[in-house]
């Protein structure tokens, strides 16, 4: 299937600093998921934040990535990019409760395979960002 990856980069406060999107072309929903956090952390070092907390809907990537169990491919590219931070933190949230960052996802499938959109400040078509403390709901 097309992928695309989003990442929406929020301030300790939750007040946006910027987002992103980018065409994975066709790869797994794992992989994606795997790209996201490596092409979001490399694309946040330069900004100077230090201790980094990502909230991902995969919990099997959280694990490969707290693990070091990465595909091989791309183990080098995490060690590297893991270095440039103090601390990186996971929370595994329902894509539901994690909306922002979905719909930057579908933005990135929009694009070409290797196709990089790059936002500064808050976006006026993320209409609403979820907040840390707000409970949200999911019904089956």
């Amino acid at each position: 299937m097309v992928a695309g990856a989003g990442v929406v980069a929020r301030e300790a406060s939750c007040r946006v600093v910027g987002a992103m999107c980018i065409g994975l072309g066709i790869t797994s929903n794992y992989l994606a998921e795997l790209y996201s956090i490596i092409i979001g952390l490399e694309w946040a070092a330069p900004w100077g934040f230090r201790k980094i907390l990502i909230r991902l809907d995969s919990s099997s990537v959280i694990r490969a990535l707290e693990d070091d169990s990465l595909p091989w491919f791309a183990q080098q590219q995490w060690f590297v990019v893991r270095s440039l931070f103090d601390s990186i933190r996971f929370v595994h949230t329902y894509r539901e409760a994690n909306f922002a960052a979905d719909k930057m996802a579908k933005r990135g499938c929009l694009l070409e395979n290797g196709v990089r959109m790059y936002y500064v400040g808050f976006l006026v078509f993320l209409s609403s960002i979820e907040w840390t403390n707000v409970t949200y709901y999911r019904f089956k």
